[in-house]
């Protein structure tokens, strides 16, 4: 492990992935906690490969986003060469799932953030191209961020998984057609059917079968977005968040409403209990004038 690199500060290794060895480290410029990815030769010693990352890089050194780990920086230092991205401390979505099903409010919480990190992106013409539990960070503050966006190419997440059954790729990429913005909204629809179910979209899989405490309007969101044809998919990852805001608004209204009946029910209950003791009192006093008109009345 190396004790620098440029100007961050290295405090220790975190692992190692498609764009090389990840380190966390200390920006000694700007006092912040950094990660930093060493790239691999696979990617440096290709011209074309490192030339067309070079240029993603800078786009997305652009796009700035509260659920997009953000890219910082970039550079070379004697034969290494470099990127810097934010430091995300949290957990991914995929343990945090671990083949258990999220509270329905939690996951529209999650899917919110995710489609507003989606439909930026998208608006400056970028898609992230390999969304899957694995490549969603939850902070410590429960929210949802997005990592190595736009880099699915150079991280083996791009055209090398295609060969894999997995239930977050798109029709059309399996079919060998390009992967546009409709693709990562298909994606994202596979990794909110398993928030919401604990388990991986498969053929035949009803949502509300395998939790019926979803509601139908997001299970009807849910199956637009994974369309099998582009054609009939949700188009718009800003439309998506807007359906899931007023969704999660309809569950709020919803639960404050059973909770509110929970709390009165008892006081029913109570009254009904009140009511039926002073009836009875009522007759005890009628039957006691009763026999004390006998008893007097007739003396």
């Amino acid at each position: 492990m190396p004790d620098a690199i440029a100007h961050y500060k290295v405090l220790e290794t975190l692992g190692s992935g498609g764009l090389g060895e990840v380190y966390r480290a200390r920006d000694t410029r700007l006092g912040r906690t950094v990660a930093v990815k060493v790239l691999p030769a696979a990617i440096t010693a290709d011209p074309a490969k490192f030339d067309a990352l070079g240029a993603m890089a800078l786009r997305l050194t652009r796009l700035s986003h509260p659920n997009i780990a953000m890219l910082f920086d970039g550079g070379q230092e004697g034969d290494r060469y470099y990127l810097v991205f934010e430091f995300v401390q949290g957990q991914p979505l995929a343990s945090l799932i671990n083949g258990r099903a999220l509270h329905v409010r939690r996951a529209l919480e999650f899917g919110i953030n995710l489609a507003d990190a989606l439909a930026d992106a998208h608006a400056a013409d970028l898609i992230h191209g390999d969304i899957r539990p694995d490549t969603i960070m939850i902070t410590a503050k429960d929210r949802a961020k997005f990592m190595n966006f736009g880099l699915a190419p150079f991280t083996g997440g791009g055209a090398g998984r295609l060969s894999s059954a997995s239930p977050y790729i798109a029709p059309e990429e399996l079919a060998g057609r390009p992967a546009d913005s409709r693709s990562d909204i298909y994606s994202l629809g596979a990794v909110m059917f398993e928030m919401l179910t604990g388990r991986q979209r498969a053929r035949g899989m009803v949502l509300s079968g395998l939790n019926p405490t979803v509601p139908p309007e997001l299970e009807q969101v849910i199956a637009r977005m994974l369309a099998s044809t582009v054609e009939h998919r949700a188009q718009s990852a800003a439309a998506i968040a807007a359906e899931l805001r007023s969704i999660a608004s309809m569950v709020d209204t919803r639960t404050e409403a059973a909770e509110a009946a929970a709390a009165v029910e008892p006081m029913r209950r109570g009254g009904r209990r009140r009511s039926g003791m002073a009836i009875f009192i009522a007759i005890l006093v009628l039957v006691g004038a009763v026999a004390a008109w006998l008893m007097f009345g007739a003396s």
